[in-house]
């Protein structure tokens, strides 16, 4: 009778699995059929149930997408993840997906969707855009005034959170672990210009922007790895979202009062940004927001994403240009030449003009970020209307389109030799005209492209066109900065005679294993410039 009972209960369970089955099969055939104009990887593939894709493409996600983008080539194609198909437009639609208006193919929408907002607190992206407009309109344009403070952080930083042994000057090989230090000091760097002097060495502010973000990027990963109808349950389950709640919460504590008391005052006219000496990002934004952002839990939550996007991004470039630069040695003293033949050209001053002039350091940032990138997508846009491109591509409402930005980038007709780490390629393009007798207005122009900083066709980290990520700039400057320091006063090594690490990629994000080790030392005599 026993087993009779245990044979009626696997029948029953093999019979409901393959219901299931089916089930997940027909959704998958139907969102295909939806987007007629956008191939599919493989005729097999509507037969896999949803998850078994959403599976591949969380952890082949770059295998996927070379090889849809050599197969299609000029045409769009899909893959499939839990939260719906997601079409792969081509190359050749880059200008027009670009100039599309935020009404039609908007990117908030779709970044919202990339980082579950409802599920981790981003759908903020969505309702304030203050952010964006700070950084573009008052951060930006003030760079040059803000660089020698940044400096004055960034000396402070190092003090603070590197190995005691190194900082008093030992000659001795130190280990150390690169992404929690430079986490640190990514962190309070960057804290210099969003909060201000007061509070960028404050312990609580720093341990939310650094811990913030692993814990958001904790809770999307795993959630991503299941349905959206779980997400709503299973974040509860997950330490990473309650954590990522305290930071919030951490810091709404230690910014709110302050943002609400120049709040009042602002409000009585009593006090603006520009009675302030040394204005940061969180005074522009008090000055700035208006309706139901002038909220001081609104502006502090808004400064946690401002963070997380300079920190968290920051981080993944400077820890990968260490490791390419010690993984090929050979430009280091090239480097160091250059930073020292600058301040020479300067009088002996550094100025913020100086970075510009560091173009083989830019090179090694680019040639490191196009083989390092964080994300191996870009120009993800959520359409808010049917839309049909120039080539007939036909994209439905509520779709979310993106562009293989690694794999163009990394197209060998575009990059010759993609897998050789070249760290002068785009120092050697930017005066490929120099010696030709050209137009010199052409070689200027040719010299503001292949920058770092550039959104170009085949560039397309920080995006393109009215879309392009307002931080590079600031991100460029607090980079060069880091590696004008590191490079002059110390020396680097991977631990018993090993290689580079190797990036861990999950879904279509890039990251470095943070508890790897490596070793330094201060170097004898050598002082950096500023």
């Amino acid at each position: 009778m026993y087993f009779e009972s245990l044979a009626s209960y696997f029948h029953g369970l093999l019979v409901l699995s393959f219901t299931i089955y089916l089930y997940t099969v027909s959704r998958t055939q139907k969102s295909t059929k939806k987007t007629e104009a956008a191939l599919s990887l493989g005729n097999w593939s509507v037969w896999m149930p949803r998850t078994l894709h959403n599976a591949m493409y969380g952890f082949k996600a770059s295998m996927l997408l070379e090889h849809g983008y050599k197969k299609f080539k000029n045409k769009a194609f899909q893959l499939i993840r839990n939260d719906g198909n997601i079409i792969i437009l081509p190359h050749s639609l880059l200008e027009q997906l670009s100039s599309l208006p935020g009404t039609i193919a908007s990117p908030h929408g779709a970044l919202e969707q990339d980082l579950l907002g409802p599920h981790t607190g981003l759908n903020l992206i969505l309702e304030s855009r203050l952010h964006h407009s700070i950084v573009q309109r008052k951060l930006t344009p003030r760079l040059p005034l803000m660089s020698p403070r940044l400096e004055e952080e960034l000396v402070a930083a190092i003090n603070n959170h590197f190995p005691d042994g190194v900082v008093k000057g030992s000659q001795e090989w130190t280990t150390f672990q690169p992404y929690q230090i430079l986490a640190k000091i990514s962190a309070q760097v960057s804290a210099r210009a969003l909060v201000g002097p007061r509070l960028c060495q404050n312990d609580a502010w720093l341990d939310v922007s650094v811990n913030y973000t692993e814990s958001l990027f904790r809770t999307i990963i795993v959630l991503r790895f299941f349905p959206a109808w779980m997400h709503s349950l299973l974040r509860y389950l997950l330490p990473s979202y309650w954590n990522g709640v305290r930071y919030v919460r951490t810091a709404k504590h230690v910014l709110g009062p302050i943002i609400q008391e120049l709040v009042e005052k602002n409000n009585r006219g009593e006090w603006t940004s520009a009675e302030v000496d040394e204005p940061s990002v969180l005074h522009w934004l008090v000055d700035t927001a208006k309706g139901r952002d002038r909220n001081a839990e609104t502006l502090a939550h808004v400064e946690v994403l401002l963070a997380l996007a300079s920190v968290h991004t920051t981080l993944l470039r400077m820890v990968n240009v260490l490791y390419d630069v010690t993984a090929n040695y050979g430009y280091i003293q090239e480097l160091r030449d250059e930073i020292q033949e600058t301040f020479e050209a300067e009088d002996g001053k550094w100025t913020y003009a100086a970075y510009a002039r560091l173009e083989k350091l830019d090179s090694v940032l680019r040639e490191s970020q196009r083989m390092s990138p964080p994300t191996i997508l870009g120009l993800k846009r959520l359409f808010k209307q049917s839309f049909t491109f120039e080539d007939g591509t036909h994209i439905p409402q509520g779709m979310y389109v993106t562009m293989p930005i690694y794999a163009i980038e990394n197209d060998a007709r575009i990059t010759p030799n993609p897998n050789v780490f070249d760290g002068l390629r785009h120092y050697r393009l930017r005066h490929m005209n120099d010696s030709k007798g050209c137009n010199p207005s052409k070689t200027a122009t040719k010299r503001e492209e292949y920058q770092f900083s550039s959104p170009e066709p085949t560039a397309l980290n920080f995006g393109y066109g009215k879309t392009a990520c307002p931080g590079r700039y600031f991100a460029g400057l607090v980079i060069k900065m880091v590696f004008v320091k590191l490079l002059i006063e110390y020396d680097f090594r991977f631990r018993n005679g090993g290689g580079r690490p190797r990036n861990i990629q999950v879904h279509e994000f890039l990251f470095c294993w943070p508890w790897h080790k490596m070793e330094m030392k201060k170097r004898d005599h050598a002082t950096c410039p500023f």
